[in-house]
Formats: structure tokens, C-alpha cells, sequence
């Protein structure tokens, strides 16, 4: 799982300008949407995961609502197909 500091280091304050501080907040923009990319996004369907999911990234959770089952999406086997992996 990503670690993000709880503290940004900007130095000396006083010594900051708009055009620093604007670059600092993509900066900081940045590390956290990279950081937020990185988790699975976790899907509660009535469903299986289906072969046609392509719209979902690798590492993406299906659990099916109805039977608990637990999948996570692993392959690509074309740009319109995906493969899930049962987990649980």
C-alpha cells in the first residue's frame, strides 16, 4: 500500500513566491492522485465479473453480491476482453 507523508517540506516559508507555491501544489497533486491510482477500485455486483469488463484497470475487485465470491481482474487477453481470477 502507498505511504504518503502527513507533512509536505516547502523550506522557508518566507522566501516563497506565487509561481513556487503553484508548482508545489501540483507537486503535491501529483504524489497523491499517483498514490490514489495505485488502489484497486472494488465493484459490488449482483454478478461475476464479466469478460467484457475492459473499462476496468488490472488489480480491480469484483465481489459478487450474491454468492460472496471474490474476483480480481488479472489479464487482458485483447483490447475488448479481460480474465478475473477468483480469490475467495
Amino acid at each position: 500500500m502507498a505511504k504518503i507523508n502527513e507533512y509536505y517540506d516547502v523550506g522557508d516559508r518566507n522566501k516563497i513566491n506565487v509561481e513556487q507555491l503553484v508548482r508545489m501544489l501540483e507537486d503535491i497533486y501529483k504524489i497523491l492522485a499517483v498514490a490514489v491510482n495505485k488502489k484497486p477500485d472494488v465493484y459490488f455486483r449482483p454478478t461475476d465479473g464479466q469478460a467484457s469488463d475492459s473499462f476496468l484497470s488490472n488489480g480491480d475487485i469484483n465481489v459478487n453480491e450474491t454468492t460472496n465470491k471474490i474476483e480480481m481482474l488479472t489479464s487482458r487477453p485483447s483490447s475488448s476482453t479481460v480474465g478475473w481470477t477468483q480469490i475467495s
